[in-house]
């Protein structure tokens, strides 16, 4: 009676997880950073639309940043297109060297 009691109330605990989980795709670019604070409150990190902010400095100013703010799911598509784009030059540079010396 009791392990049927508890399987429930973890099926309940981990149906309400999922429920909090289950967001819909935001747009980080038009969300300011306390939307993004809050929209991220309820998330793990792990999650696909976690948002992620990173900043680099503006070119020509000492103290200025640019903030480039995104989901986990579209950094991770941003990487796989970099690296494809690497991959892509790298074996286009190689062919191109070995018709040459031919």
């Amino acid at each position: 009676m009791i392990e049927a009691l508890l399987l429930v109330i973890a099926a309940e605990g981990a149906a309400i997880e999922a429920a909090q989980t289950q967001v819909s795709e935001p747009d980080p670019k038009a969300m300011s950073q306390k939307e993004i604070r809050a929209f991220n409150a309820g998330l793990p990190k792990s999650h696909p639309y976690y948002i992620r902010c990173k900043s680099s400095p503006e070119i020509g100013s000492l103290v200025k940043k640019l903030y480039s703010c995104r989901t986990n799911a579209q950094w991770q598509k941003s990487d796989a297109i970099g690296n494809q784009n690497a991959r892509d030059t790298y074996e286009e540079m190689t062919s191109k060297s070995w018709n040459t010396s031919n």
